[in-house]
C-alpha cells in the first residue's frame, strides 16, 4: 500500500535528502583535503545527529552509505583504515 503524502511533502523530503547529501560531499573534500581524524569524528557525529533528525529511522542506512563511504575516502586519500567508535578514543 503506497503511503499517502500531503501536497509538498515530497518536496520537503527531497530538499531534506539534498542538504543532507551536500553536507557529506562536503564532508568527504574535507578528508580529500587532509582533515584531523579528531576534527573528521566531530563533523561525522554531527552530521549523523543531523541525517537522524530529519529521518530518524535511518540510521543502518546512512551507516551503510556514508559511514562506508567515508572510510572508502579514508583508505583511498589518507592510507588509514578508520572504524566508527574510535572518536570516544581520542577524547
Amino acid at each position: 500500500m503506497k503511503k499517502e503524502s500531503r501536497p509538498g511533502e515530497s518536496g520537503l523530503e527531497e530538499f531534506k535528502l539534498r542538504a543532507l547529501q551536500k553536507k557529506a560531499d562536503d564532508l568527504c573534500r574535507e578528508i580529500e583535503k587532509g582533515v584531523s581524524l579528531e576534527i573528521f569524528f566531530e563533523k561525522e557525529k554531527a552530521l549523523r545527529e543531523y541525517c537522524l533528525k530529519q529521518f530518524p529511522d535511518k540510521a543502518e542506512t546512512y551507516d551503510l552509505i556514508y559511514r562506508a563511504r567515508f572510510r572508502r575516502l579514508w583508505k583511498q586519500f589518507r592510507n588509514m583504515e578508520i572504524e566508527f567508535g574510535e572518536e570516544e578514543k581520542l577524547a
